[in-house]
């Protein structure tokens, strides 16, 4: 496989897992397994072994951003999938990516994308036949 132009240099699944600290890792591993959750800081907390504070601290540290950025990253990268490989409205595509509207999809899709979510099936080219 490889990468296309428009493709990111780094996947948005690895960034951020650069470090070996276990408790960020199981928090990193839920958010990726399951990006839609409602990932409350108490929820990650229990699941990571460490108080809400505490893994907000280590995700700084450790993995270079904050849970709510890794929240994010996650969700937008499922985002950006389903865009590209469904033909699903992008209020249904916000939904299934977990968030709570397309208006916010969107507002979280401009921290890391230049271009809007739409404008990714614009550049699939269509085939017109022979």
């Amino acid at each position: 496989m490889r990468r296309g132009p428009d493709d990111p240099q780094l996947s948005p699944w690895l960034e951020g897992r650069s470090h070996l600290h276990p408790a960020v890792h199981r928090a990193q591993d839920a958010i990726t397994a399951e990006p839609a959750r409602d990932w409350s800081p108490d929820t990650l907390g229990r699941l990571a072994g460490a108080s809400p504070r505490n893994l907000a601290r280590l995700f700084r540290i450790h993995a270079g951003m904050t849970v709510t950025d890794a929240v994010n990253r996650a969700r937008i990268a499922l985002a950006r999938d389903l865009i590209a490989q469904t033909d699903l409205a992008l209020e249904q595509v916000a939904d299934r990516a977990g968030f709570g509207s397309a208006r916010h999809m969107r507002r979280v899709w401009r921290l890391f994308h230049a271009e809007s979510p739409s404008s990714l099936r614009t550049k699939v080219p269509v085939s017109k036949g022979p």
